[in-house]
């Protein structure tokens, strides 16, 4: 009787082991059915695709705006030469004044100067073709980048010019100087603040339009 048992336990036991043998290669197949279909879906998933119609608009926008903002720098220079010639002729503007306007209209030339430099070899190699309107927007991103350095840099001297300038006219004025402080050096902060953003903005298109170059 003993003996029956145990052969009829052993038999069980293997008569199990088999089962939960079966069940595992069952949900096996069943795990790898599924990513199979997973696979095969996320493979048939659409590729996004570059518009390529929307970026040469956008570049051809971004270059309009370059232009313009081009435009405006080159006639503030000039205002502030004239302003200066005029303010040396006449004699009644002042010594700070005279000398303020004429720093500044120095500093603005050579900005428009080297503004000239970085948009001219950027809007010779421009183009309408859409087989490079990637290659085009990398070129325009990257000359907005440097306009944007070469900007922050410019609040350096203007911001040492216009703090000068109001320290100078203190001594012709009673009112005090520390709301004009206050004012100007928070204006140049927001202005660059907002430029910072920009230029960081476009180092994060710049780094996109790169990989979109590589695919």
């Amino acid at each position: 009787m003993t003996n029956s048992n145990n052969d009829e336990n052993k038999s069980l036991t293997k008569q199990n082991e088999e089962v939960n043998t079966t069940k595992a290669h069952e949900q096996m197949n069943v795990l790898d059915d599924t990513w199979a279909e997973l696979s095969q879906d996320w493979q048939a998933q659409p590729t996004p695709k570059t518009d390529i119609q929307a970026l040469l608009k956008q570049t051809r926008r971004r270059t309009y705006g370059a232009k313009f903002c081009f435009a405006l720098n080159v006639i503030a220079t000039l205002s502030l030469i004239v302003v200066f010639i005029y303010g040396l002729i006449d004699n009644q503007l002042g010594d700070p004044f005279n000398t303020y306007i004429g720093l500044g209209a120095l500093i603005s030339v050579f900005f428009v100067y080297f503004e000239i430099k970085i948009r001219a070899a950027t809007w010779r190699q421009l183009c309408d073709s859409p087989d490079k309107a990637i290659e085009n927007a990398v070129i325009a991103c990257k000359s907005s980048m440097n306009y944007m350095r070469m900007t922050k840099y410019s609040f350096i001297p203007f911001l040492v010019l216009v703090n000068w300038f109001i320290f100078a006219i203190e001594e012709t004025t009673e009112k005090s100087i520390i709301p004009p402080l206050l004012f100007v050096n928070g204006f140049m902060l927001v202005m660059f603040a907002i430029f910072e953003y920009l230029h960081r903005k476009r180092k994060k298109q710049y780094q996109q339009l790169l990989q979109l170059l590589s695919e």
